[in-house]
């Protein structure tokens, strides 16, 4: 991965260069290996992940124990849950798990 992160995101291309640079110095580069958790049922959203590589899929999981995908999260999209939940304060009402391992950027909320 290039240290030009943002530049390989086409959404964030057009960018200023002020928000540019607020976004490289706030976000945190992370590696999760395929299989990993990224969020459960009930967690709270505290952070905005910016995907780069991999795949991350989204899902809920009846009582019966049957997997439901809702959808899947790859390069330059988003998470329609994270983005929901950030917005409402709310908890996450569904599981994401890694399909693939997956490189990230995490927006975590500014201190006020």
């Amino acid at each position: 991965m290039t240290s030009n992160w943002i530049d390989e995101l086409p959404s964030l291309r057009e960018l200023d260069d002020v928000t540019k640079a607020a976004l490289k110095n706030s976000a945190v580069r992370v590696t999760l290996p395929q299989g990993s958790a990224v969020f459960r049922p009930g967690d709270a959203c505290v952070k905005f992940p910016l995907v780069v590589s991999g795949s991350i899929r989204v899902q809920r999981v009846t009582e019966s124990g049957r997997e439901i995908v809702l959808y899947r999260v790859t390069a330059n999209e988003s998470c329609i849950l994270t983005i929901a939940s950030l917005i409402s304060a709310e908890a996450y009402e569904a599981e994401a798990v890694t399909e693939t391992d997956v490189v990230a950027y995490v927006l975590q909320p500014h201190p006020s």
